[in-house]
This record gives structure tokens, sequence and C-alpha cells, in this order.
């Protein structure tokens, strides 16, 4: 897992970013979920072992992701968006950033 993680980490510093503690969590939270989740209920899932994470801070993640291609937005228009997993945490492989 740490090799995978350390891909994820390579992608996110080129583009400019960091994989912190929090995202991290976000990210390992959403590839081991089987099921399409809307931020709260990553939030709060979180909130229990990391106090200090923030509702914006999983919204800002999640959407991070999206923009990497690891996650899908399904956009509701009547209930909260949700977020699932494109990749499990067994393959993932991330295509490379020009």
């Amino acid at each position: 897992m740490d090799e995978r993680i350390a891909n994820v980490t390579q992608q996110v510093k080129h583009l400019g970013k960091r994989l912190t503690v929090q995202r991290r969590a976000v990210l390992l939270h959403m590839l081991t979920s089987n099921q399409r989740l809307n931020a709260k209920d990553v939030y709060h899932a979180l909130k229990n072992e990391m106090p200090n994470i923030t509702l914006s801070t999983v919204y800002t993640s999640l959407r991070f992701f999206v923009k990497m291609g690891i996650l899908k937005e399904h956009v509701h228009h009547d209930s909260p968006n949700q977020f699932e997993s494109l990749v499990t945490l067994d393959a993932l492989e991330l295509k490379q950033v020009m």
C-alpha cells in the first residue's frame, strides 16, 4: 500500500500540492469504501480519528481527487452530490501527468 500511496504523493506534488494527512485520510476512506458517499458521510467517518478535520477540507479533497481522475462526482440537484472511487486500493495506478 505504501508504494501506491507514494505514487499518489508524487502525482500530487507534480500538481503543486501536498498529500496532507487529511487528504490522505479522505483518499484512503474513499478507496476502501465500495459505495457512493457524500462529503458529510466522509467527514463523519473521519471526524472521530481526526477531530481537527473540517467539512470544507473534505469537500476540497474530494474535488481535488476528482480532478486527478481517482474519484467521480455524481451531481444531484435535489440531494448532496455523491463521490465514488474509480479505482480500488489494490489497483491504484494513476496515469502519468504531463
